[in-house]
């Protein structure tokens, strides 16, 4: 019984990820890929943000690049059985419900942070990303270009999942793959709820610049973020800011010229899961139309102290695809990346 309530929970949010996806919509429809845009939006291509997606969570601490191969087979093991492996976990339905969908239990409501990030990073965000890809998918005439963008963030969703282990809970890729980015499809199929969580929160996407890192043998500057700039909670030139991620930063956005803005913040970023454990985070933000041309941020997630990077427009014209990036970690280990073009550069 277990096994069939597990491949009809499964099914249900398949039949979503259709629902979402058979959608044929109008080029004019498009609401969040812009290419003429500079910075992070002329760099913008599925590639791109799927590795960055993916990699995002092996910024905590205690994640394991090199077993990702039994992590992702534990994830897929986790998805085949939800009913199952929810059932069997600690505390049950009960947590489950708690941790990742609603605070039920006022004697762990400490357990419901990890609601907000579900919400934001992978039914705001991912829902997002998966617009963006059937935007872009479709301005080059890709076959598809909605089922494409479909399937795609699925699969991305399901990779990333196996870059947190082992520092999450079994169940956490149940709530993300099977309901929360389903639901984000679901938002972001339609043109007019999309126009509205553009126009109202001002949502993009702000990944940093992902480097391969030639000494080291391994990625860095990993990361997916998002920023927003509420329009209820601004002034001419003046607006609340949000950067999201595992780095979490919170302040001001201001207008300087025409459509630049600087914006600052401070906030935390996440270390450890297991038990949560946070350390403080400031940063600073360079953004014209909506596109990020440079960020400095300081103490920031995955060991560093500090972490810049400059984007096309930055400090060459905005048609040159070059982007430079600049990190120092906790023990001085200092890495300088070059990306050009390509969706992975190089880092020394």
């Amino acid at each position: 019984m277990n096994a069939f309530r597990g491949r009809a929970f499964a099914c249900c949010s398949a039949a979503v990820l259709a629902a979402c996806t058979g959608v044929r919509l109008e080029r004019s429809d498009a609401v969040f890929y812009r290419p003429t845009a500079p910075g992070t939006e002329a760099m913008f291509d599925p590639l791109r943000m799927s590795l960055q997606y993916v990699l995002d969570g092996s910024q905590i601490e205690g994640t394991n690049l090199d077993r990702y191969d039994d992590h992702l087979q534990l994830v897929w093991d986790h998805l085949r059985e939800p009913v199952h492996t929810i059932a069997t976990g600690d505390g049950g339905w009960r947590d489950f419900v708690n941790s990742e969908i609603a605070p039920i239990d006022a004697d762990n409501a400490d357990d419901s942070i990890a609601i907000l990030p579900n919400v934001f990073l992978h039914t705001l965000g991912g829902g997002m990303l998966f617009r963006k890809t059937a935007e872009w998918l479709e301005a080059h005439d890709a076959p598809a270009p909605w089922f494409t963008a479909g399937v795609l963030s699925m699969v991305t969703e399901v990779l990333a999942e196996a870059s947190e282990k082992p520092t999450t809970d079994d169940t956490d890729e149940i709530a993300d793959v099977l309901l929360y980015r389903p639901l984000g499809l679901w938002l972001f199929a339609d043109a007019q709820r999309s126009t509205w969580v553009r126009d109202n929160l001002r949502l993009v996407d702000w990944p940093y610049l992902l480097v391969w890192d030639v000494d080291d043998g391994e990625f860095a500057n990993v990361g997916m973020n998002y920023a927003l700039r509420p329009k209820w909670f601004e002034s001419a030139d003046t607006s609340l800011f949000a950067h999201l991620g595992i780095s979490n930063v919170f302040g001001l956005s201001h207008r300087l010229v025409g459509t630049r803005r600087l914006a600052w913040g401070v906030g935390a970023s996440t270390e450890t899961v297991k038990p949560v454990e946070l350390r403080w985070t400031a940063g600073l933000f360079f953004e014209d139309d909506g596109g990020l041309l440079a960020s400095l941020l300081a103490n920031c997630a995955d060991g560093y102290a500090v972490r810049a990077n400059a984007y096309p427009g930055a400090m060459f014209a905005a048609d040159v695809p070059l982007g430079l990036f600049a990190g120092v970690r906790d023990d001085g280990d200092i890495t300088i990346g070059v990306q050009f073009e390509l969706p992975i550069g190089l880092g020394f």
